[in-house]
């Protein structure tokens, strides 16, 4: 695996993003149609009712891991939408139950899932159920993690702890979540942005063939941890700098008019294992559709390859992303009204990216 490898180079390097800075291309806009297909909607076994989907993940075979805030659980459904089993996380954490609320849940290969909750609690399951290992706390608040192979990446927090000098790192662990080390990452350009998080929940960091990519609230472009020279930034044509950092003194009202007077990088999401997707927020108003009424609901988003094998293409739409995976993007619509008339799950959409050709 990337990190068995590098690690001990880029603990003593650190990360060395000079070629990748130096390296930018226009990302023009496209309608979204010329990106993405819609190849089916998938309606979950309505006889396990998800309140709100906190996150979706997806492996290989379609199959879905459903994060529910709302009911508090986390669910594999298969992919045509059949139920198959829950991760009961109190029965790893028991006397944490009354706190547990996960936010992300991904699957770590084929024989784990991995559940981080807002306390902080994570805990690793087999894929058929049991509990293997849980633990309150990791060494660093994390907002997010990513999975390769048979390890597990914490992105750890832009800013110090607890009058701490560290920097910020990729925290690595075992799937019996034993700790293997710490790659150092890059300080945030807005630290005060960045204080607590905030954007797509989880989806700060994720996992590709050649490693991690990180964002932070107001990056142009993902970060990567192995930099290259053969790994361009993207800069989509509705893309505006954010001239200046919040200030630590300002109203929570003034942060929050002074957040939204500018684009926010709302998450990243890996359509393949070379291939990621970057969704912003915010965006300026003329680049929105004609009679565009409810300007909160549209996103930005920008696609790139990080190997170059297209160039970068960026599309603006309501669509807005809960998942991606294998060549597909994912999204929930309305939840169905059953025959019973109660309310059900939300409908999961699947769209098939194509792929550029130049």
């Amino acid at each position: 695996m990337w990190w068995s490898r590098l690690l001990p180079a880029l603990l003593l390097t650190g990360c060395n993003t000079a070629s990748y800075q130096s390296q930018v291309l226009d990302s023009p806009v496209v309608p979204f149609e010329e990106l993405f297909d819609l190849a089916d909607t998938i309606r979950l076994d309505p006889s396990i009712i998800i309140g709100q989907i906190s996150f979706l993940d997806v492996n290989q075979e379609g199959s879905f891991l459903v994060a529910d805030l709302v009911g508090r659980s986390v669910h594999l459904f298969s992919s045509s939408g059949e139920h198959i089993r829950p991760y009961p996380v109190p029965e790893c954490l028991p006397d944490d139950a009354e706190n547990y609320s996960p936010f992300s849940s991904r699957f770590l290969g084929n024989d784990y899932v991995v559940v981080m909750a807002f306390n902080g609690a994570v805990s690793v399951f087999s894929t058929d159920g049991r509990c293997i290992e849980a633990t309150r706390r990791i060494s660093k608040l994390s907002f997010g993690f990513c999975t390769s192979n048979d390890s597990i990446l914490f992105l750890g927090p832009p800013w110090p702890v607890r009058n701490s000098v560290e920097e910020p790192a990729i925290i690595i662990y075992s799937p019996e979540l034993h700790k293997l080390g710490e790659v150092p990452v890059k300080w945030p350009e807005f630290p005060v942005l960045n204080m607590g998080r905030g954007g797509i929940v989880g989806r700060n960091i994720d996992c590709f063939s050649d490693g991690p990519f990180y964002i932070y609230l107001g990056s142009m472009d993902a970060i990567p941890v192995r930099s290259s020279g053969n790994i361009l930034r993207q800069r989509p044509e509705f893309y505006e700098q954010r001239p200046r950092d919040l200030s630590p003194d300002m109203s929570l009202d003034a942060k929050r008019e002074e957040w939204n007077n500018y684009i926010t990088t709302d998450g990243i999401f890996a359509l393949d294992g070379h291939t990621r997707m970057l969704v912003y927020r915010n965006i300026d108003d003329r680049w929105l559709p004609e009679g565009a009424e409810d300007l909160y609901l549209y996103r930005g988003g920008s696609i790139a390859s990080n190997k170059g094998e297209f160039s970068s293409l960026s599309t603006i739409s309501s669509f807005v992303p809960i998942a991606a995976g294998y060549g597909y993007l994912y999204g929930q619509a309305d939840p169905e009204l059953l025959p019973d008339g109660d309310i059900g799950n939300p409908l999961i959409l699947r769209y098939r990216f194509i792929r550029p050709k130049f």
